[in-house]
């Protein structure tokens, strides 16, 4: 399969190279649809909205290269002794309309992003949040109903980028936008107004959003400097390419990379079904196929360690793979089952189909590779946490939600929120243990991120979070 898909790219890098005129200083390609930028209460950003987001409308902070947090619209802020208020400083700025920003509008975008209308991905893990106050013009306080660690790392998100009637702050601006891409500039203080006209081109960035196999094929003829935005399902088109290895670099991130039901009928509906489908998986194989070092194959939702207690572990993990498969056969019976799949159509999602497909051959199912709109019964989860946080693990199966949700997990995590601090990881193991044996999650792997990165962009650094601000791609100059 690689050797066709190495066929293709040199075809596509043939055609990436064409009709390139007019490029910004540096080039970069985001895996996924097109590249504008979107209002992360109302839809979930992919790979090429949360860049642009990113791009266009800061935050109160954001991540560095490293994945650290720096300021962005709040210059300073302080945490008071105990940990129930975050007071940040806004530094001077303008909406791109050229009006000044205050706190006043930068509280009430966050408190819209928190209300029970917005549709924000990332609400959930603000509920410590009590209050967004404009305390002057350019004062801001958040104030919480207990310390909250993670509070800073959510507000870097681009799903809490601050925006105000679709406008935002920077540090970038659209410039001239293309037929299928876009030349943004950066927003310089008025200081830099006279900058000439070579310096300005020098700091801009060309971003395009399209499928992978064309990224991958331009950043290989040399039409970009960057790709973001790679999946485990991109990733052999990497691997296919004549890119330098050098240049495919991987973040390791925390998150979810695993099925889940997609219906509340059926056989995927039967416990003993999902055990045996989870049982049976050879994930080490699936995950040796990548030769990725440090990504790996999974048996538990939970990263490890993460808090203080016990990941939940499912009582066949112990098992050898036959008596997997043999407890597996056992639990399925003679019963002729089908199982309709939804992954992503790419080489990855065509792997792992393969995988599952001949796994759950030996135990009696049968997989339907079907698309993500028709009828399915499992469809795959692949998200990276914004935080290593249980919390964000187990909401995901809270109720209303999935077709297949936890009223285990649902009862926990309002128990929580009056629980005392002390009594939380008891609570969390109980509730990670009800979905491990409940089996509402088949855990695969790790998620994986990569990206191609030119050896001239000296500023690019693997991080923990997968965000990598189009501001910090070049080495500061002293």
């Amino acid at each position: 399969m690689l050797k066709q898909l190495a066929s293709s790219l040199f075809l596509l890098a043939a055609l990436a190279g064409c009709g390139q005129a007019e490029d910004a200083d540096i080039s970069i390609s985001v895996i996924g649809g097109i590249a504008r930028a979107a209002d992360p209460n109302t839809q979930v950003l992919d790979a090429p909205a949360a860049v642009m987001t990113g791009a266009l409308m800061q935050g109160l902070v954001q991540f560095d290269a490293q994945g650290q947090i720096e300021p962005a619209l709040a210059e300073r802020w302080i945490v008071t002794d105990d940990g129930l208020s975050y007071i940040f400083r806004l530094r001077r700025a303008k909406w791109s309309d050229g009006t000044e920003v205050t706190a006043a509008q930068v509280a009430k975008t966050l408190r819209a992003s928190l209300s029970p209308q917005s549709r924000n991905a990332l609400k959930p893990m603000f509920g410590p949040v009590t209050e967004i106050l404009a305390m002057t013009d350019t004062v801001l306080e958040v104030r919480l109903s207990e310390p909250h660690g993670n509070l800073l790392k959510l507000l870097a998100q681009p799903e809490m980028a601050v925006l105000r009637k679709g406008r935002g702050t920077g540090p970038y601006r659209i410039y001239r936008p293309l037929p299928h891409s876009v030349v943004l500039r950066p927003i310089l203080p008025d200081t830099a107004e006279d900058m000439d006209e070579d310096a300005l081109q020098r700091m801009e960035r060309r971003v395009r959003g399209e499928e992978a196999a064309m990224a991958v094929a331009r950043f290989a003829a040399g039409d970009a400097d960057l790709v973001l935005g790679g999946t485990f399902n991109s990733y052999p088109l990497a691997l296919a390419s004549e890119v330098n290895p050098r240049e495919i670099r991987r973040d390791a991130v925390p998150g979810l990379l695993g099925l889940v039901p997609a219906r509340a009928d059926g056989p995927i509906a039967d416990r003993d079904v999902r055990r045996a489908l989870a049982m049976a998986i050879n994930r080490t194989a699936f995950v040796q196929r990548y030769a990725v070092p440090g990504w790996r194959a999974t048996e538990s939702m939970l990263p490890s360690p993460i808090g203080t207690f016990i990941q939940a572990v499912p009582d066949w993990a112990t098992l050898d793979r036959p008596a997997r498969l043999d407890r597996a056969r056992r639990l399925i019976g003679t019963s002729a089952i089908t199982l309709r799949v939804a992954l992503p159509d790419g080489p990855g999602g065509r792997l792992l189909f393969a995988q599952l497909a001949a796994d759950w051959r030996q135990i009696g199912v049968r997989a339907v590779h079907v698309g993500r709109n028709e009828a399915v019964d499992l469809r795959l989860i692949d998200a990276v946490a914004p935080v290593s946080v249980a919390t964000w693990y187990l909401g995901r199966f809270r109720c209303p939600g999935l077709p297949l949700c936890s009223q285990t997990v649902t009862s926990t995590l309002s128990i929580m929120r009056r629980a005392k601090p002390e009594e939380r990881p008891r609570l969390i193991a109980e509730a990670d243990q009800s979905l491990a044996d409940d089996q509402l999650y088949i855990p695969i792997a790790t998620p994986l991120r990569w990206s191609l990165v030119a050896q001239r962009l000296l500023g690019f650094a693997e991080n923990g979070v997968a965000i990598h601000p189009l501001n910090r791609l070049e080495r500061a100059k002293n």
